[in-house]
């Protein structure tokens, strides 16, 4: 199951905390990466960067990050 980027449009500015709050969602798009949990999303430098997480099955911490500029367009991250 891929994650749904829904998280990255009130860190973008793209919609407001009282929509989100209202239940207002919308889908920026379904996100290039697999389904994970834990992840982190962080701004900064006109960017949204995702990173990490573990596996939805539990097995294992993945070693990767994604950035957008717009929360609809993601690209693999080259590592550090």
């Amino acid at each position: 199951m891929r994650c749904s980027v829904y998280f990255p449009a009130v860190i973008a500015g793209l919609v407001g905390i009282d929509d989100v709050l209202a239940g207002n969602w919308t889908q920026l798009s379904a996100g290039p990466w697999s389904g994970r949990e834990g992840l982190m999303v962080a701004s900064t430098q006109g960017k949204l960067v995702l990173t990490g997480g573990g596996t939805s099955s539990g097995a294992g911490f993945l070693d990767e990050g994604w950035t957008s500029t717009d929360g609809g367009g993601w690209a693999l991250a080259a590592k550090a």
